[in-house]
C-alpha cells in the first residue's frame, strides 16, 4: 500500500518548496499548465488530491495522459517509451528555468508564485504520467465530491478499504490504472465509479457511496457479507492502516467488539 500513501504525503521531492495555501493553488496550476507543452497539457486533470480542499497542501498533484507524453517526444519504439518520456519532459522543463526531479511516476516541478498575501514562494507540482488519465482521475478528485469536508478522511485508506472488499471476491483494485480486475487473471471487470460500487457493494449501490471510508460502512450496514467484506480491512486496521467508522448495533458483531473493548 505504500504507493497509495505515498500520493497523499507532502511533498519534499523539491527540498525548498514550500506549503501552497488554498487560495493560491489555482494561480500555481495555471502556471504549470503554461509551462507543459500544449499537446500534453489537453488532456490535463486537476483536482487530483486535497490541495485546493485543504488549508495548505504540501504539493499539488496533477495528471497528464501518458500516451499524450510520449507521442510529443517520440519516444515510442524506446525499450521503456514512458520512462524515457518522462526523463525528456523534465529536461523540457529544465530548459526553462524550472527545477525538476523524477521519481516513479511523477515528474516533479518547482514553480515560483506570488500568493495573494503578497508573499513569494515555490510550489511542488507533481506532475503524473498516467496511463488514461482521463479515467483514472475521478478515482483521486475527492476535493470536488466534498470528501475533504470530513478532517479525518484520507484517499489511501479508502482504496485500501476497496482493495480489501475486493479481495473478498476474488478480485483486485488498482487505484492509479482506475481498474478493478480478476485476481487470478487479470481480466478488467469494472472501471467507473459507478460499475465499481455495484460490484463491490451491491446491485443498488451508487458511486457516491466510494466517497470515502464513512460512506463505504454506511453502505455495508445492511450486507448479509459485511463481515466477510470486511475481514481483510479488520486486519489492515489492526496494522494501522485505516480506521473503520463503525455503528454498533445491539447484537451484531460490531457491538460485541466494542463491548469487549470497553471491558478490556
Amino acid at each position: 500500500m505504500s504507493n497509495l500513501l505515498k500520493l497523499y504525503e507532502g511533498g519534499n521531492a523539491i527540498p525548498t518548496s514550500n506549503p501552497v495555501k488554498r487560495e493560491d493553488v489555482p494561480g500555481v496550476v495555471n502556471q504549470a499548465k503554461n509551462l507543459i507543452p500544449p499537446e500534453i497539457a489537453k488532456s490535463l486533470q486537476a483536482d487530483i488530491g486535497s490541495a485546493g480542499f485543504k488549508i495548505q497542501s504540501g504539493d499539488i498533484d496533477l495528471f497528464v495522459e501518458a500516451q499524450d507524453v510520449v507521442d510529443f517526444f517520440d519516444t515510442g519504439t524506446s525499450r521503456d517509451p514512458v520512462k524515457d518520456a518522462k526523463q525528456l519532459l523534465k529536461r523540457y522543463f529544465e530548459k526553462q528555468g524550472i527545477e525538476s526531479v523524477v521519481s516513479g511516476r511523477n515528474v516533479h516541478i518547482g514553480i515560483p508564485y506570488t500568493g495573494q498575501d503578497g508573499q513569494k514562494g515555490l510550489a511542488q507540482v507533481d506532475v503524473m504520467v498516467i496511463h488514461d488519465a482521463g479515467v483514472v482521475a475521478p478515482w483521486h478528485q475527492h476535493g470536488p465530491r466534498g470528501s475533504y469536508d470530513d478532517p479525518e478522511f484520507k484517499g489511501s485508506e479508502l482504496f485500501i478499504l476497496m482493495s480489501s472488499l475486493a479481495k473478498f471476491k476474488n478480485l483486485k483494485f488498482d487505484a492509479f490504472g482506475g481498474k478493478l480486475m480478476n485476481r487470478d487473471t487479470n481480466e478488467v471487470v469494472g472501471r467507473t465509479r459507478k460499475e465499481v460500487a455495484k460490484i463491490l457493494l451491491n446491485p443498488k449501490a451508487k458511486e457516491s457511496d466510494l466517497n470515502s471510508v464513512k460512506s463505504i460502512m454506511a453502505a455495508l450496514a445492511n450486507d448479509p457479507d459485511r463481515e466477510g467484506k470486511l475481514a481483510a480491512a479488520r486486519q489492515d486496521a489492526a496494522r494501522g492502516l485505516l480506521r473503520l467508522p463503525e455503528t454498533a448495533q445491539v447484537g451484531t458483531a460490531a457491538w460485541f467488539r466494542t463491548l469487549t473493548d470497553r471491558i478490556q
